[in-house]
C-alpha cells in the first residue's frame, strides 16, 4: 500500500469535503435569501443535489474504469467549484425567479459531477492490497468526517464575519485547491493493459440494475443503501429535535410565528427576534454535537478500523456497526428529563458515529473485494449512487414522521432499520465473507471465487 499516495487523495477528499461541509448546512438559508418561503421546496433544494448524484455517480464510475481515475476526480471537481460559483450568484439575483433558477442549476451541476468519494474509492481499490483495502478506505471516511468537522464551522465563521453571501466563495476556494492538488499532485492509478473489454462496455441507465441483480454484491449493495437511509433521516432531523426538547419557543411565540414571515417582522418584531435566537441556539448546539460525531469517526475510520478488520473481519464489523447505530438513534430519540437530554443526545452521537465508522469502510471493502478489478469503478460508484438515493429520501421520509407522528418517530423507524441490517448481514454472513484469493490484486478470480460461494 503507497502511503504517500493514500496520504495526498486523502488530503484531496479533505479539502474537498471542507468546501462541501461549508455550503451544506446554509442551503435551506440561500433558499430563504431569495425568497423562498415554502419548506418542501426548501428541503428540495439539498435532495436535487443526491438524486443527480444517484443518477450520474455510475457514469463517473464506469468513464473512470475506461480513461482513468485521475481525469474523473478533475472534471468532478471542475463541476464543484462552478456549482458554488453558481449559488455565489443567485444570492445577487434581480428576480426570485432568477435566483431560484441559479440555486436549483448549482446543485444539479454539483450533483451530475458528484462523484469525487466513488472515484476516490476506487483510486484506493487499486494502490491496496484486498488485506489492506478497508484501512485504504477508511482513510477516504477519515477525510470525509474531517470535512464535516470543519466544514460547518468554518461556513459559520465565514458567516457571522462576512455575511453568507461570501460563505459559497469560500467554499469554491476550498474545492479549487482540492482540484489544483489534483492536477498537480496525484498520479493515476488504473493500470491499463489496451484490452479492457469491463471499460469497454458502454454505459447504460441500467448500470445500477447489473450491479443490484449480482448474488452477492446486490444484497450488500442494497444493505449499504437501508443504512444511509436510517443515518440520513437522523442527519436532516436532528436539530429540530434538539430545537424541540431544548429550545422550545414560549407559547406565545410559537402562536404568533405560526403567521408568514411578512406578518412575524412587521407586527411581532419580539416573536420573531426570539425565534430567532432559538434557532441561532439550535444551530450552535447541533453543530458542535455533528462535530463530536465527525472526530469519533474520524478516529475509527482514520485510525482504528484497520486494526479492527484484522482482527475480527469486515464481515463482524458489519453486523456489529447497525447495532450501535441502532442503539444510539433509540437513546436520542427516547425524552428524558431536561437535565439529563444533553447527556442522552451526546452519548447517542457518539454511538452513532462508533457503528457509523465500523459499517460503511467495512461494507465498501467486502463490496470491492468481491468485484474484479476491472469493475471497481462501475461497482463503488453504483453503491455511491445509492447512497445519494438514500440521503435524497431519508430525509423526507424522516420529515414525514416528525411532522405527521411524533419527532422521535424517525429515530425509532431509523433503528429498526438498523436491527434488519445487523440481522440480514448475519444471515448471509457466510456468502458476504471476502473471497481466498492472491494477496496482491482483487482480480477476476477474487469475483469467480465469491461466486463459487454462493
Amino acid at each position: 500500500m503507497r502511503k504517500a499516495t493514500i496520504f495526498t487523495i486523502f488530503l484531496i477528499v479533505f479539502v474537498d469535503l471542507v468546501g462541501f461541509g461549508i455550503v451544506l448546512p446554509n442551503l435551506q438559508l440561500y433558499g430563504q435569501r431569495i425568497g423562498i418561503n415554502n419548506y418542501f421546496f426548501l428541503t428540495l433544494i439539498g435532495a436535487t443535489y443526491s438524486l443527480f448524484q444517484f443518477v450520474f455517480a455510475p457514469v463517473l464510475g464506469k468513464w473512470s474504469d475506461h480513461i482513468g481515475r485521475r481525469p474523473v476526480l478533475i472534471i468532478s471537481q471542475c463541476g464543484t467549484v462552478f456549482g458554488f460559483l453558481l449559488l455565489f450568484a443567485a444570492d445577487f439575483a434581480h428576480t426570485m425567479a432568477l435566483g431560484v433558477t441559479l440555486i436549483f442549476a448549482s446543485r444539479i451541476i454539483d450533483g451530475i459531477s458528484g462523484g469525487n468519494i466513488s472515484t476516490a474509492n476506487a483510486y484506493i481499490a487499486d494502490i491496496t492490497t484486498p488485506e489492506n483495502r478497508s484501512k485504504g478506505m477508511g482513510a477516504i471516511g477519515a477525510a470525509f468526517g474531517l470535512g464535516f468537522v470543519f466544514g460547518p464551522m468554518i461556513g459559520g465563521t465565514v458567516a457571522h464575519f462576512l455575511g453568507l453571501g461570501f460563505v459559497p466563495i469560500v467554499a469554491a476556494a476550498f474545492s479549487l485547491t482540492a482540484l489544483l492538488l489534483t492536477i498537480f499532485t496525484l498520479p493515476e492509478s488504473r493500470k491499463f493493459d489496451g484490452d479492457n473489454p469491463a471499460a469497454a462496455r458502454r454505459f447504460t441507465v441500467r448500470t445500477i440494475e447489473h450491479a443490484l441483480v449480482r448474488p452477492i454484491i446486490g444484497p450488500m449493495i442494497l444493505l449499504f443503501f437501508l443504512n444511509g437511509f436510517a443515518f440520513a433521516g437522523m442527519e436532516q432531523t436532528f436539530s429540530l429535535l434538539i430545537q424541540h426538547r431544548l429550545y422550545p419557543l414560549p407559547p406565545t411565540a410559537l402562536v404568533k410565528a405560526s403567521f408568514n414571515s411578512h406578518t412575524v417582522s412587521l407586527s411581532l418584531p419580539g416573536a420573531a427576534k426570539e425565534r430567532r435566537r432559538q434557532d441561532d441556539r439550535a444551530s450552535t448546539a447541533s453543530g458542535y454535537l455533528f462535530g463530536c460525531i465527525g472526530i469519533v469517526i474520524v478516529l475509527i475510520q482514520g485510525g482504528m478500523i484497520g486494526r479492527l478488520t484484522k482482527k475480527y473481519g469486515e464481515t463482524a464489523l458489519a453486523i456489529i456497526g447497525p447495532m450501535i447505530i441502532a442503539a444510539g438513534l433509540v437513546l436520542i430519540g427516547i425524552p428524558v428529563h431536561w437535565a439529563w437530554r444533553w447527556t442522552g443526545f451526546l452519548a447517542g452521537g457518539v454511538l452513532l458515529a462508533i457503528g457509523s465508522g465500523l459499517f460503511n469502510p467495512s461494507m465498501q471493502s467486502l463490496i470491492s473485494r468481491h468485484c474484479s478489478k476491472d469493475e471497481q469503478g462501475e461497482v463503488l460508484g453504483a453503491t455511491q449512487g445509492m447512497a445519494s438515493l438514500a440521503r435524497a429520501l431519508g430525509p423526507v421520509v424522516a420529515g414525514l414522521l416528525f411532522e405527521y407522528a411524533f419527532p422521535a418517530m424517525p429515530y425509532y423507524v431509523s433503528a429498526a432499520l438498523c436491527v434488519l441490517v445487523t440481522l440480514m448481514v448475519f444471515s448471509g454472513r457466510a456468502k458476504y465473507r471476502p473471497p481466498v484469493a492472491a494477496p496482491a490484486t482483487a482480480t477476476a478470480d477474487a469475483a469467480a471465487a465469491s461466486q463459487a460461494v454462493e
